[in-house]
């Protein structure tokens, strides 16, 4: 998996092109965690089967099938092939790489988007997703111009989408999403140290069983899960990457127990660090 896909608040591309295009393999993980970024995004699936969760509703893809994911829009995703991981190319670029702010396009076709006042289709047409693996080949090619064919393609791949859009508001609990956002971004800030629930809660000036029914809500697991998967999904990256001990990433993805990061190992990636480590070097 791509680090920087996970980003949020990753400046993508170039101030010129603020558009930019992954291949992710999520073997490695099975998962994608649930995260949001301000950039809207074009995913297909090129491998497997995933459970795409938005916002709380969960979509289901195989493979050469796509979504478009709004802006802001909590989303995460998930294998769902027994034995075998999924990958994915995705777009993700910046509002203003259609029109900036004060230009009429943007009022009448990029604002109502974000503000969702479209219902928009969840599963894009075939034809947005020949032009995604399309644009994809001219990324990789980087030919003279290519810059000008990958914004053409946008462009011509959100006039479809808008297209088929119904002009009636698609109804969000907003209060519900930047509760879990506020929650979030405190987790990815602070992992490496003690959390409990409590500090989440008191993060979020709710209590903590209001803030374990609205994280389910929105994300299908609990605040703990999500930060223990987290955490498990930190440490993979560095056993793949670094020479670190595994005693000594287990201290620095907040694990102060080895025992217990080798069950949360074992949980979510199916194998203990140690063997894990040997799969991927």
């Amino acid at each position: 998996m791509e680090r920087k896909f996970l980003e949020e608040h990753l400046i993508r591309g170039t101030a010129d092109l603020p558009v930019g295009i992954y291949s992710v393999d999520a073997a490695k993980e099975g998962h994608i965690p649930l995260h949001y970024h301000r950039e809207f995004e074009f995913l297909v699936v090129t491998h497997g089967k995933a459970k795409i969760q938005l916002e709380g509703n969960s979509v289901y893809l195989n493979s050469s099938e796509g979504i478009f994911i709004n802006s802001q829009t909590l989303h995460s995703s998930v294998n769902i092939t027994e034995n075998d991981g999924f990958s994915f190319i995705a777009i993700v670029f910046s509002p203003e790489l259609i029109a900036p702010e004060y230009d009429n396009l943007y009022k009448r076709f990029i604002r109502p988007i974000i503000k969702n006042k479209f219902a928009l289709p969840v599963v894009l047409p075939d034809e947005i997703v020949n032009i995604i693996m399309k644009t994809k080949k001219i990324s990789d090619r980087a030919d003279f111009g290519y810059e000008l064919a990958i914004k053409g393609n946008i462009l011509q791949m959100l006039s479809i989408y808008i297209a088929n859009a119904e002009k009636h508001p698609y109804t969000k609990n907003t209060i519900q999403s930047e509760i879990v956002k506020k929650t979030l971004d405190y987790i990815h800030m602070n992992y490496p140290n003690a959390i409990t629930l409590r500090d989440l809660a008191s993060h979020a000036h709710i209590s903590k069983e209001h803030l374990c029914r609205i994280f389910r809500d929105i994300s299908d697991t609990s605040p703990i899960v999500y930060l223990n998967r987290y955490r498990t999904t930190q440490s993979a990256y560095m056993l793949r990457n670094t020479n670190k001990s595994i005693s000594e990433i287990s201290f620095l993805c907040g694990f102060n127990n080895g025992s217990y990061f080798d069950k949360m190992f074992m949980r979510f990636m199916k194998c203990t660090p140690s063997e894990y480590r040997r799969k991927v070097q």
